[in-house]
């Protein structure tokens, strides 16, 4: 019967970020060991942990494989990864348990829990990014894989491939004697798709910063009462400021007190009487000191005292906001106000201008962190779903262009999956390092339409509002992600008949963008990984992108389909410049990377038992380790009628263009509205290697067909998604 078979139409793909695994201070226990293996036990204060019962948030054997490293500040000095470079693998987990073995056996002996100091961290690569809301119930175990491929034109998997070692014995006979399995390879997967973002170049080439128009209050119905509190805001009742609409860039109205309950402000009438309204509340501006330094009405609307170190503010510039850095506040003087946003800190320090203090980082991130110390008060204001943006007066150097490397800000924004203590704990680690006096934190969130700052696509105009502006380049790593295919014989919910695969770990190898006359802006991608997971026993529950997981205006965004924003880039909006002048006549073009990743594998042994019914077999002993980068090359090739000789010109003299003449190609997506989301691809360093200039048999036109050898390339786009 055809409803038997595991048909195509109901196979269901999505993705999702990784990130790892902590237990601070006494919330973990070394509850035996043997020989060879350690028992772990999480604490109910683990924020992986439902806090209920033994069971954590987290799939059976979901984390075999991963490493495992320890601070060992209190009771584990003899583990502690920074003294003793004491690494362990992890070769199975108990959701119900609460537990983790890992091997080798720990060097603190059993018995023994975790001090104050103490913390253990699970590392992000093969680590899915976990699920608050998952259960230890049949069909109620899942990861956070719940983000959107692509509009996927053909999909493959890295299947495994085992290597089967034949041994011939001598005085047995010419046939096989003895076979054994060894390691096993996950490689050849693969996806095209028809580019409705650049997301898929972020896994390509590792670098990426955002930065968004950040979040605003929203009045309420009686035009005094916004929908929630502003970070940063004092909530004594005695203070006064300033309330600015989004979409002007006066001041119109002033309040004069704060309620307790941190929502109510009297004096906001005047501002206006429709619900929903943007607005910004901050500081009035009294009075420009000198050329750096603001004079507040009343400093006290925000929590800050004098000799505050330095940060950031932000500011509306007829519904756009802009930011600023400062150097520190003294008495009522917001002093060094200087640009990070071109004209920021001009309008900032403008009489009677709104002014918005961010709060501070209360510890420096360092790269690879995957938590933000934001302080308790601040943390309570995020829930599980937000997404926290930093916004970094410091900069990055891009690889490339030897003379002048370019430098961008180093903006990171990432999806909130917890909250504990002082800490917002986020999906996916930070690539750069912020210091806590270059920084401030803005909480974003999704709503349906463009209110609070929401990023939206206009249903009419297909006007993007609140753009969230992305800027992808080369870095010396790719990250890591997870992806999830589940097979059905039938639309119903999936139960026992699914066939579920996790592949972990996985890295693009390469990327190759192009576009021709046939339409859609392409991108395809190759990738391995590192491990593969099953679900056994029905406890998984898969997602099921348009029924369950972006099934709303706001899910979708968060899944990266957002409502009218699903269309692909057309090959006849996108514009090409090459060697310093528009291209005309072009008819196709091809972009191609590498990364040349290789898969590592290393001796670990494993003294565990394996079942046909372990999630990932043999402990992950015989899969990848690791995947690491190699040498990174673009190659671009286009092809265009020939209308003059200054292609054959670049091939003859061997130009090589360094910060000069760059190649781009900009693509704007149809529609009415003048802003429209729009995605640049820049070649930055670059030189010619062949020139073809061939007599066409049927006489037609001449076409060139040119290969360039590059350097450095960068993304930019401009569309309605706070993370890609």
């Amino acid at each position: 019967m055809a409803n038997a078979l595991y048909k195509g139409d109901l196979a269901e793909i999505s993705f999702g970020k990784e990130t790892g695994l902590r237990c601070d201070g006494a919330t973990w226990t070394l509850t035996s060991s043997t020989t060879s293996t350690s028992t772990i036990t999480i604490g109910s204060g683990a924020y992986w942990h439902t806090g209920s019962s033994t069971v954590v948030e987290i799939p059976d054997n979901i984390l075999v494989g991963c490493v495992v490293k320890i601070t060992g500040g209190t009771n584990f000095s003899a583990d502690d990864y920074a003294t003793t470079r004491r690494t362990y693998y992890i070769t199975s987990n108990d959701t119900g348990a609460g537990t983790i073995v890992v091997q080798p056996a720990l060097a603190t002996s059993a018995s023994q829990a975790a001090g104050a100091s103490d913390s253990l961290v699970i590392e992000s690569f093969r680590c899915p990014t976990f699920d608050s809301g998952m259960t230890d119930t049949t069909n109620g175990q899942r990861v956070r894989t719940d983000q959107f491929f692509g509009l996927v034109n053909e999909f493959a998997v890295p299947e495994p491939q085992i290597d089967v070692r034949k041994q011939h014995v001598i005085g047995m006979g010419r046939d096989v004697n003895v076979i054994t399995s060894g390691r096993e390879t996950l490689e050849g997967g693969s996806l095209e798709v028809n580019a409705h973002s650049m997301r898929w170049l972020k896994y390509a080439l590792g670098g990426h910063t955002a930065k968004s128009n950040g979040s605003l209050a929203t009045l309420a119905a009686g035009a005094h009462t916004v929908s929630e509190k502003p970070f940063n805001v004092a909530d004594d009742g005695s203070v006064t400021g300033k309330a600015e609409l989004q979409s002007n860039s006066s001041t119109t109205a002033a309040y004069t007190a704060i309620a307790s309950s941190g929502t109510v402000f009297t004096g906001l009438d005047s501002v206006s009487t429709t619900t929903g309204t943007n607005v910004l509340i901050g500081a009035n501006v009294a009075s420009v000191e000198n050329t750096t330094t603001a004079r507040l009405t009343a400093k006290a609307v925000f929590k800050v005292t004098s000799g505050t170190a330095a940060g950031v503010l932000k500011v509306n510039d007829s519904g756009t906001t802009k930011y600023a850095s400062y150097t520190g506040i003294s008495s009522e003087d917001v002093e060094g106000v200087a640009d990070i946003d071109s004209g920021a800190a001009t309008l900032a320090l403008a009489a009677g201008k709104c002014i918005v203090l961010l709060p501070p980082i209360a510890g420096a991130i360092s790269i690879g962190d995957t938590r933000v110390n934001v302080g308790a008060t601040v943390r309570a204001m995020f829930s599980v779903g937000d997404y926290i943006q930093i916004i970094d007066k410091s900069t990055h150097q891009i690889p490339g262009q030897d003379g002048t490397p370019p430098t961008i800000f180093k903006h990171e924004i990432r999806r909130v999956i917890a909250v504990e203590g002082t800490h917002v704990h986020v999906e996916e680690p930070f690539l750069f390092a912020h210091a806590t006096t270059d920084c401030g934190v803005d909480r974003l969130r999704y709503t349906a339409d463009a209110s609070k700052g929401s990023p939206n696509i206009n249903a009419t105009t297909k006007e993007l509002q609140n753009g969230v502006t992305h800027t992808l380049f080369g870095h010396n790593t790719v990250p890591s992600f997870t992806v999830e295919q589940s097979l059905r014989n039938s639309d119903a919910t999936p139960g026992g008949e699914q066939l579920l695969r996790l592949y972990s770990g996985c890295k693009v190898g390469d990327a190759t963008v192009s576009a021709d006359t046939e339409g859609e802006l392409k991108i395809q991608c190759g990738y391995q990984a590192a491990r593969h997971y099953t679900d056994t026993g029905n406890m998984f529950s898969p997602h099921r992108m348009f029924d369950n997981t972006a099934s709303t205006s706001a899910n979708r965004k968060v899944s990266g389909i957002a409502v009218d924003g699903e269309k692909p880039y057309l090959f006849q909006d996108i514009s090409i410049e090459v060697f310093g002048r528009p291209v005309l006549r072009a008819t196709s073009f091809s972009l191609s990377m590498t990364n040349t990743n290789t898969a590592r594998y290393f001796i670990r042994g494993y003294e565990g038992q394996t079942a046909d019914t372990d999630q990932v077999q043999h402990g992950a002993t015989q899969t990848p380790l690791d995947i690491t980068e190699g040498v990174r090359e673009y190659t671009f090739t286009f092809k265009a009628l020939v209308e003059d000789d200054r292609l054959w010109e670049e091939l003859r003299t061997r130009r090589h263009h360094q910060n000069t003449n760059d190649i781009t190609f900009t693509m704007t997506k149809t529609g009415s509205a003048a802003t429209r989301q729009t995605a640049t691809i820049t070649l930055e360093d670059y030189t010619i290697m062949k020139a073809d200039h061939q007599i066409p048999s049927d006489k037609g036109p001449i076409e060139a067909d040119l290969e360039l050898v590059v350097r450095h390339m960068k993304v930019t786009e401009n569309n309605p998604y706070f993370i890609l």
